[in-house]
């Protein structure tokens, strides 16, 4: 009977550590997820950005070519 509350403990505390065990793998895997997302999150607005300003270079392009070709069709 001396030995049963050892008994009870270590048991007690191989069950918390199997349980830390099993968080810490659940939080590995969120991790992964969570930098999964954060690296499609920074290319897509990566993507936009560059999207965003290569329509500003055309949308300019656009106006100066319109401008030339007023001028030309105001010429007599």
């Amino acid at each position: 009977m001396a030995n049963e509350p050892n008994n009870i403990v270590l048991r007690l505390l191989r069950e918390i550590r199997a349980t830390q065990d099993v968080h810490g793998a659940d939080l590995r895997e969120m991790k992964a997820r969570v930098d999964d997302l954060y690296k499609i999150s920074t290319h897509t607005l990566g993507v936009a950005a560059n999207a965003h300003l290569r329509y500003e270079a055309l949308e300019a392009r656009l106006d100066k070519l319109s401008e030339r070709v007023q001028r030309l069709e105001a010429k007599p």
